[in-house]
């Protein structure tokens, strides 16, 4: 049997998908899956118009940085943000996943390091494995909002070998949202310790009150900085696979340009239909973020009726990180998953574990996904309380 890289060993298993063998074991449960950020809202038509209305002859490769008018289409999409962006200053990628492999690989040499406020995207940890880099964890708390830590903490975790900063905004998991302040004061951060900004935007038009700052609008960051976005959650496409990464630096771009030539281009197709969806007026925007709050107030609606959980109130994206009373989330959401039913129905969740690089610390903790409709959100959460408690009853006997 040949050996295998220590780097591939090191891969964590995903603690979005890891009940995903459970689950299938048992076809005769019907399970609300709140584990994963898989809306179940319509795709807008524009985009299934375009994808239908796709006629070439031969599908060509295409350029590694994107079609001119999916880079064009992008680069007018988020001068909302910046107004200095042309299409030279976006690269078109295989998802926002691809998109943040393409920044950890410009950012780190092998062995070296990237802060992220923690928990954080789970993916972020194989993101980094796979270019040979260390995320380097800063602890948020759920009693302060998970907020952006001070300074003082991240000066805590710096090393020789740190050479940028990554974070979601709003978060993942923790919907949180940054305003301009913190960016300015990060921005000033990395200034000071000469470091790359690489900022997860994925959410960027879902929240609840005030708008997320983005690392566009922040002129002194301009070249320091990376912006992520993708066509996954607010368009309802993840199986589009379209992202973005996009940067004043050119010389950051000339990069990513060499790295997107080692796997060609991405798929035409999926540009048109991004084309669609980047020309999509702000209805869709403020319907989103309607349909959203509705979504997280009916969960929450559901939570507030569970003795002994606590939750921070999402202020964006639509996830939920909840504190639950047991001692292994991870060992519940197996119970759940393998075990437990009521009429028939369950709930498969994430365990906290996953979105932390010492999973102890979220052995508390769950991540929930607002992504169904309201009456089956409130199932869902009825479905946890009842979870809670047949594996208390179980757990006593």
């Amino acid at each position: 049997m040949p050996s295998l890289s220590a780097r591939s060993a090191s891969l964590n298993e995903s603690a979005i998908r890891k009940l995903d063998a459970l689950v299938a074991a048992r076809p005769q449960i019907s399970f609300y899956r709140v584990n994963i950020g898989q809306p179940d809202v319509a795709t807008p038509a524009p985009m299934l118009e375009a994808l239908r209305g796709f006629q070439e002859e031969v599908l060509r490769y295409g350029p590694a940085s994107g079609l001119p008018a999916c880079r064009k289409a992008a680069a007018r999409y988020h001068g909302a943000w910046s107004d200095a962006l042309g299409p030279e200053h976006v690269a078109v990628t295989t998802g926002g996943s691809e998109a943040l492999i393409y920044a950890f690989a410009v950012a780190c040499d092998p062995g070296d390091e990237i802060l992220a406020p923690e928990p954080f995207y789970t993916n972020y940890l194989g993101f980094a494995c796979t270019v040979g880099a260390k995320i380097v964890p800063v602890r948020t708390s759920i009693q302060d909002g998970f907020a952006l830590p001070s300074n003082a903490k991240l000066e805590a975790q710096l090393t020789s070998r740190t050479r940028a900063v990554v974070f979601a905004n709003p978060g993942n998991p923790t919907g949180a949202v940054y305003p301009r302040s913190d960016l300015e004061r990060l921005t000033a951060f990395c200034e000071k310790h000469g470091l790359l900004i690489i900022s997860d935007e994925v959410y960027r038009r879902i929240f609840f009150g005030n708008a997320p700052a983005s690392i566009l609008e922040i002129p002194k960051a301009r070249q320091r900085s990376i912006c992520v976005d993708s066509m996954s959650k607010t368009w309802s496409a993840c199986g589009l696979r379209l992202g973005f990464l996009i940067s004043h630096n050119l010389k950051i771009m000339k990069a990513v340009e060499r790295l997107g030539q080692s796997r060609l281009g991405p798929q035409p197709l999926a540009q048109a239909a991004a084309v669609a969806a980047l020309e999509l007026g702000p209805e869709h925007y403020s319907q989103t973020r309607a349909l959203y709050k509705e979504r997280i107030d009916a969960l929450l609606e559901g939570l507030g009726e569970i003795p002994g959980v606590s939750v921070h109130r999402p202020e964006g994206a639509f996830y939920l990180m909840v504190k639950l009373p047991v001692d292994d989330t991870e060992a519940f959401a197996r119970f759940l998953a393998h075990e437990f039913s009521h009429q028939g129905e369950s709930i498969v969740v994430a365990p906290g574990g996953g979105f932390y690089t010492d999973p102890s610390h979220g052995k508390q903790l769950i991540r929930l996904a607002a992504v169904l409709e309201p009456e089956k959100l409130r199932r869902a959460a009825d479905l946890l309380k009842l979870g809670l408690q047949a594996y208390t009853h179980d757990q006593a006997d």
